[in-house]
Formats: C-alpha cells, sequence, structure tokens
C-alpha cells in the first residue's frame, strides 16, 4: 500500500469513522484470505461492497479475476475515484450497498458466484445489515458465498439475520498478522 493510499484512508476515516470502521486499511494476508475465500479465479464473477482504497481488490485480482468479471460498489467518493484510476477495466458504481440487487442487474448481470464484502456490518443498524445481506443473496448463485471479515470474536452477521436467512456460517480463516487481527467469515443458503 502506498503512502498515498494510506494517507487516503486516514482522511476518510477521519471524516467518517463509523462508515470507514478502521483506521488501516486490510492487511494483505487478510486480503489474501478474503480472496481464497471468495473462491476467485477465472470466469467467477466478483461483487465487492465497500472496497474502500483497493486492497482486497487487488487480491481479487491477483487470484484470477479479470477486471470485466468484478463490480465494485463503494460509496465514498473519493475511494471511488482513487479506484477507477487503479482498477480501468473493472466496473466501479458510486452507490449504497444496500442496493446491490438493482445495481447488479442496471449492469446487466445475470449474478455473481460471490459477494466479498469490506462493510463494518457489525456496527450497521439490524435493518440495513439485513438489507446489505438479503441483497448480497438475492444476486448470488444457488451455491454461491457472502465472505466477510471482522475484528470481533463472533460471526459478523447478526445471529438472527442468519437464522431467519437460512445461511450457514463458517469461520474461514483467522488472521493474527492483521492489524488488528481479523477473522474471514463464509455464509452459503443452507439447502
Amino acid at each position: 500500500m502506498s503512502l498515498a493510499e494510506r494517507k487516503l484512508f486516514v482522511e476518510r476515516w477521519i471524516r467518517s469513522p463509523l462508515k470507514v470502521a478502521s483506521v488501516t486499511p486490510s492487511g494483505p494476508e487478510l486480503c489474501r484470505a478474503m480472496a481464497r475465500a471468495a473462491g476467485c479465479g477465472p470466469g467467477r464473477r466478483v461483487v465487492e461492497l465497500g472496497p474502500g482504497t483497493g486492497p482486497v481488490t487487488a487480491a481479487l485480482r491477483a487470484q484470477g479475476t479479470s477486471p470485466e468479471d468484478l463490480l465494485m460498489i463503494e460509496l465514498d467518493p473519493a475511494f471511488a475515484d482513487h479506484l477507477r484510476l487503479l482498477h480501468p477495466g473493472a466496473t466501479l458504481v458510486r452507490g449504497d450497498a444496500t442496493r446491490i440487487q438493482r445495481i447488479v442487474h442496471d449492469h446487466g448481470w445475470d449474478g455473481c458466484e460471490a459477494v466479498v464484502s469490506g462493510l463494518p456490518l457489525i456496527t450497521m443498524p439490524l435493518s440495513v445489515q439485513a438489507r446489505v445481506v438479503r441483497g448480497a443473496f438475492s444476486v448470488l448463485a444457488p451455491d454461491g458465498v457472502f465472505v466477510q471479515f471482522t475484528y470481533g470474536p463472533f460471526a459478523p452477521v447478526n445471529p438472527e439475520l442468519i437464522r431467519r436467512l437460512r445461511l450457514k456460517p463458517r469461520r474461514h480463516s483467522w488472521i493474527a498478522r492483521n492489524l488488528p487481527p481479523a477473522s474471514v467469515w463464509t455464509f452459503h443458503r443452507l439447502p
């Protein structure tokens, strides 16, 4: 991560700490774990929610996700401008992740194999969290995966929402060398 990207991240965090939720971007090990959990590879479509300065995006690309198979949804205008320069072939939408279903369909996608989230879901009101997670599963293929990281010890999706949506949570990995340490969780639909 460049000094300019770190500076941009800290500036955006100072401006809106609850939306950015961390004072530092995700570390490289966490980003690689997110990409592995998503099962990235050629021909697999991925929607990324809240990519920020793009460290997870870079890991998705390094794992084989092509630009045309990547749709990023970023609310912050400064982050969106930065991402547009870094990933010119990918689709970038400056918008709200609660509108994922409309955004995906408006861009001509029938769906995707993975939704990877860098959003601070755990800090969101349940109603907002529900709109994001429901929306993600509305665009995922039946065997698709929702990937989310957290700094806490528990699943980053509300247990009531997990029950209501019939999801199967699994801690995919724990990254002790991230600052702060983080866990990557995957969520699949129960059959």
